[in-house]
């Protein structure tokens, strides 16, 4: 039987949808590995996935771009994830509120900080695409770590965050032990795919990779530095 990999996906008010939508569903490919056609391409896979998406409260989630774009619904809180004890292997961490100097104690929920404090230290990967690497820096998961964000709010999210993390201004994403910090949105794609071919193979990683037609990047391929004046 394919070990189930559980991965927890950490929401807010002003999430970037497109942080989380299409990398979940690069992960979930994974499980394409059982589809009688699809699967053939993939060989034998040893893990399946299974997703909860974390919010602070069940109501649905409304992102950055407001109600003009798709809400979406939660299927458990922070607070009842804390209180039940349950460790998940991989933490997925898409932008909330963005980092904002005029606000200094920022805007991202208590609940959520909680969360990915309590998760990291037993967690297998803690990854978080664009500005949810301010989420994951003011939870001291960075301390100590190199780390990459969004090019366009890269001086901000430095500036608001501890010191000690060390922040890779050209780079498409970083990995740091277990941690993975990606560049802004469509970085986020390209960092699950290669995790993707970390936790199971290359061949399967293709088998995705060919169907949702993505080229390959690397982590170095980085044109918004420049465009962003970083290097």
């Amino acid at each position: 039987m394919p070990e189930i990999v559980t991965i927890a996906v950490c929401l807010s008010d002003e999430v970037t949808l497109s942080d989380f939508i299409p990398p979940v569903e690069i992960l979930a490919g994974i499980n394409l590995a059982d589809h009688p056609f699809l699967g053939a391409a993939m060989g034998e896979v040893a893990i399946r996935v299974a997703f909860e998406y974390i919010a602070p409260t069940l109501d649905p989630v409304v992102s950055l771009f407001g109600k003009a774009t798709p809400t979406f619904n939660p299927t458990m809180t922070y607070k009842d994830a804390i209180a039940s004890g349950k460790q998940f292997d991989i933490i997925w961490v898409p932008a909330g509120p963005p980092a904002d100097p005029t606000i200094p104690a920022g805007r991202i929920p208590q609940d959520e900080i909680d969360f990915i404090k309590q998760q990291t230290p037993n967690a297998k990967y803690v990854l978080s695409v664009c500005g949810g690497a301010y989420q994951l820096a003011l939870a001291g998961v960075l301390s100590g770590k190199r780390a990459t964000t969004n090019k366009q709010f890269f001086r901000i999210v430095a500036a608001m965050t501890p010191k000690d993390i060390e922040w890779v201004a050209k780079a498409r994403w970083v990995i740091d032990g277990k941690i993975w910090t990606s560049s802004g949105v469509a970085a986020g794609s390209d960092m699950a795919l290669a995790f993707v071919e970390h936790i199971t193979n290359a061949r399967v990683a293709k088998s995705i990779r060919g169907g949702i037609e993505i080229p390959k990047a690397g982590q170095d391929d980085d044109p918004f530095a420049a465009i962003h004046g970083l290097v």
